[in-house]
């Protein structure tokens, strides 16, 4: 049965349609539920949504390609009430070997938008903790997972891909000082309280900013955060009669809609006396609303804003790029040579208990014969007859039907496996 990876990434499409195409934490067990409950066909499923992805890997039975294409199209476009049109042209579904090197990718850090950066390999386990925990996930996908995990950490250790990687955090602070020559004096506020604002948190306090500030919804976890960096932890609900407080702004929450409108950002500048803002929305779905770039004071960048930082430091690595891509495709082949076993491994113990079902039958038979007075040398003769004709049935009518159909390639094999000695 076919693995498949469909999905949209930050290659494929804009920050605006992966914010509206992402699936929140809290809802990926009823939107597993929903695309189990979508088709029969779908056996097996895992959802990934990132910052820079939402992608479907799953194991399906018994459709082409193109079918599973148009299908997960229209689940997804449903779900998130997008349109057909918007989701055609920004979506891909990799299907067999292609979907299976793709997961790898994915896992390896290969396919972000950080060449390397290690936030993604903890992501992708916990969407398949998240399938697991909503049973939609069995033996294939686990192996799979399993395969790609691996093949991260080798990817990880047996190239240097990751040491020399920018993450986004880091990203940040550069972009920070080319607004901020010295960015000694400056104030800095941080949205949320996940592992990027923590991450954004440590560099923004290596880089001796003046003071930092954590804004989150639940104070137990903005207080968490703003004890590694000797920082301030208030409630989200008071930031923004604070906000004038900050030149530099950073949020990632995991908020469906904005938390940090124009009106807002726009009374916060008058109080600055225009003084410059830098803002960077790094969640998706956008924190920050689009139309704050129109203030004169503000600058505005999101998570593909950083695509130049990022880019520079890629030239960097190129070397490191095609070493770990070859582990990559190392990884395919091992796991399609490990399916193809798992697969024989099947098919040998269905063999074997087939068989012992026959011969646990005819014995019994033999047994009640022997019970009933017949001549033991008759019945051993008849037990040795039905084993035959049993044995013999199946490989017999495969014969005669490759025979029919003038199967040359099926006769030969069968010829090697029931030659006689």
């Amino acid at each position: 049965m076919p693995i498949i990876a469909f999905g949209l990434n930050h290659r494929t499409a804009g920050i605006d349609l992966r914010g509206r195409a992402s699936i929140l934490p809290n809802d990926l067990p009823t939107a597993l539920e929903a695309l189990k409950n979508s088709a029969s066909f779908i056996r097996e499923a895992i959802i990934l949504s990132t910052c820079n992805r939402t992608e479907i890997h799953a194991q399906v039975r018994d459709i082409s390609e193109n079918e599973t294409r148009r299908h997960m199209l229209s689940w997804l476009a449903d779900l998130r009430n997008l349109t057909l049109s918007e989701l055609e042209s920004s979506t891909y579904c990799h299907w067999e070997q292609d979907a299976v090197g793709h997961i790898l990718s994915v896992a390896s850090g290969l396919d972000s938008q950080v060449l390397g950066e290690p936030q993604i390999f903890g992501q992708f386990k916990a969407a398949f903790y998240a399938a697991n925990r909503a049973n939609s996930v069995n033996t294939d996908l686990t192996d799979l997972v399993m395969a790609a995990i691996k093949t991260g950490k080798r990817v990880r250790s047996d190239t240097e891909i990751g040491q020399n990687s920018i993450s986004i955090a880091q990203a940040v602070v550069i972009m920070a000082r080319q607004i901020f020559s010295d960015l000694n004096q400056t104030n800095v506020l941080l949205l949320g309280a996940g592992e990027t604002i923590c991450l954004v948190s440590k560099h923004m306090k290596s880089a001796n900013v003046r003071t930092i500030a954590i804004a989150n919804r639940t104070m137990a976890n903005a207080s968490r955060v703003a004890e590694l960096v000797d920082g301030e932890a208030m409630a989200l609900s008071e930031f923004g009669s604070r906000l004038h407080e900050y030149d530099i702004v950073i949020s990632s929450t995991n908020s469906p809609s904005s938390v940090l409108s124009k009106e807002v950002v726009a009374h916060a500048c008058s109080q600055r006396r225009f003084r410059p803002m830098f803002i960077v929305d790094l969640a998706v779905p956008r924190d920050v609303e689009a139309s704050v770039s129109d203030l004169s004071d503000v600058y505005l960048y999101t998570i593909d804003n950083l695509t130049s930082v990022i880019d520079e430091n890629l030239k960097l690595r190129t070397n490191c790029l095609a070493q770990a891509k070859s582990i990559v495709d190392e990884g395919v082949q091992m796991y399609e040579e490990q399916h193809r076993i798992r697969q024989v491994s099947g098919l040998v113990t269905n063999f074997r208990e087939s068989v012992s079902d026959m011969r646990k039958q005819e014995i019994d038979k033999a047994h009640a014969r022997l019970r009933a007075g017949e001549d033991p040398h008759e019945v051993i003769e008849r037990l040795g007859e039905a084993l035959a004709h049993k044995f013999a049935h199946n490989p017999t009518v495969a014969m005669r039907n490759a025979s029919k159909s003038d199967d040359q390639e099926l006769l030969a094999l069968l010829s090697e496996i029931f030659q006689s000695k």
